[in-house]
């Protein structure tokens, strides 16, 4: 694999297992110093195996520069955190990857069981903190040249009208969540493009993640889960292919596009 990110620095949120991971690794092994942040900085005991400073041992294995910061987006002042540790390392930001989300087990929470605060904590990580980081990271990638974020929404719309039962039933706010990521990042990238920043929305899909088998498991569901390569992969060739501005303002399926493109 070439190292076409050679002198590039990334950001990857949600980096200690899964997607994040795996997207991390597969910034690292094109060259990229990768910066990971996740709550997890020791061992859970759990089946959500992985630490924030595991992926970044993995990513220096690769011959990459890493710094594992632990943050927890939840908390005020995390952004800002995140953010000075970067820049104190580094001094620049390519790529933000934006991977961070409320992946739990209140995910499945009906509208009973679901307070006002927590409806406010679910749309605070999984849209407010992407926006706050893309603040963030944006005058580093006007003031060399461009960049490219990613930010992580699984779906673009909801079903319209009463929809029959299902086994996997997710509450309101983890939805509401990813539709206003795409919304978001969709009309931003009209403005970025016009300092070559290419924002977009990547579907990682059903990604063979540990949280995906937790939940499989915990519901009793049998997993059948996609390749946790087919968005790494995505994410690397969006990030060093030859026109990127391309994807800008896009929803971007990696089950349907990793394939496509001949990725994995």
């Amino acid at each position: 694999m070439a190292r076409t990110l050679n002198g590039k620095v990334a950001i990857v949120t949600g980096g200690s297992r899964g997607v994040g991971k795996a997207v991390a690794l597969e910034l690292a092994a094109l060259g990229a110093s990768v910066a990971v942040t996740a709550r997890t900085v020791a061992p859970r005991g759990d089946d959500l195996v992985g630490t924030v400073g595991e992926t970044a041992a993995a990513i220096e294995r690769l011959g990459s520069k890493a710094l594992a910061v632990g943050a927890d987006f939840a908390q005020a002042g995390s952004v800002e955190m995140v953010l000075s540790r970067v820049f104190d390392a580094w001094g620049r930001v390519d790529v933000l990857v934006n991977n961070a989300a409320d992946t739990g087990d209140n995910v499945f929470r009906g509208f009973d069981e679901t307070t006002a605060d927590e409806w406010a904590a679910q749309i605070d990580l999984n849209l407010n903190v992407c926006y706050a980081m893309m603040k963030g990271v944006v005058p580093s990638m006007r003031a060399n040249g461009g960049g490219l974020i990613v930010n992580m929404g699984s779906m673009k719309e909801v079903p319209e009208g009463l929809q029959p039962p299902t086994p996997l039933k997710l509450g309101a706010a983890y939805p509401t969540s990813k539709v206003a990521i795409y919304a978001m990042t969709t009309l931003l990238a009209q403005e970025l493009a016009a300092d070559n920043i290419v924002a977009l929305t990547l579907n990682p899909g059903g990604a063979a993640s540990e949280m995906h088998y937790h939940h499989m498991a915990r519901l009793g569901i049998p997993a059948n889960p996609t390749p946790l390569a087919y968005p790494a992969k995505t994410i690397g060739y969006l990030a060093t292919c030859e026109d990127p501005m391309t994807y800008a303002g896009r929803y971007v399926d990696a089950v349907v596009f990793a394939p496509e493109k001949g990725l994995a």
